[in-house]
């Protein structure tokens, strides 16, 4: 007995991810398939280079949402004006103060998105750009330091 259906199931192309042990597929997940096909990297590795393309960005994203990377964990800050991302899962309303590494002027994060953990194999490239103050008392600093917190 055959498919009985309009059109058979697609096979998906399955390949080795040229960046890690994993593998990676053509499925049209969120709309990527064909750029995972072409470069030949899986899911996860496609999203750190995205990463990777925000360090190149000025550590943002093509909006203004500003990246931080502190600890090993990237993370992406917005303002209710420029919205949240669209892709974001865990995000939340923190206003926590954190400082850039570049500048050390003290800022607010207002929303924040937890990104995740920066694998092992990034690191390198997405090294740390900023630092979360104590939450004990630093938001009269950030206020006093940041024109935006105000």
């Amino acid at each position: 007995m055959g498919w009985r259906g309009a059109d058979p199931p697609k096979q998906y192309e399955v390949f080795d991810c040229k960046l890690c042990p994993g593998k990676g597929t053509d499925a049209q997940v969120g709309g990527v398939g064909e750029r995972l096909l072409r470069w030949k990297v899986c899911g996860e590795c496609d999203f750190w280079l995205t990463c990777l393309g925000y360090r190149m960005l000025g550590d943002q994203d093509p909006h203004g949402r500003r990246v931080l990377r502190i600890a090993g964990r990237h993370y992406m800050t917005w303002t209710k004006e420029q919205g949240c991302p669209p892709e974001s899962g865990f995000n939340y309303r923190t206003d926590r103060p954190y400082f850039l590494l570049e500048d050390e002027i003290v800022r607010v994060a207002h929303y924040l998105w937890l990104m995740g953990d920066i694998p092992a194999r990034f690191r390198e490239q997405l090294p740390d750009n900023a630092r979360f103050l104590s939450p004990r008392g630093d938001l009269a600093e950030a206020a006093r330091t940041d024109p935006a917190a105000r």
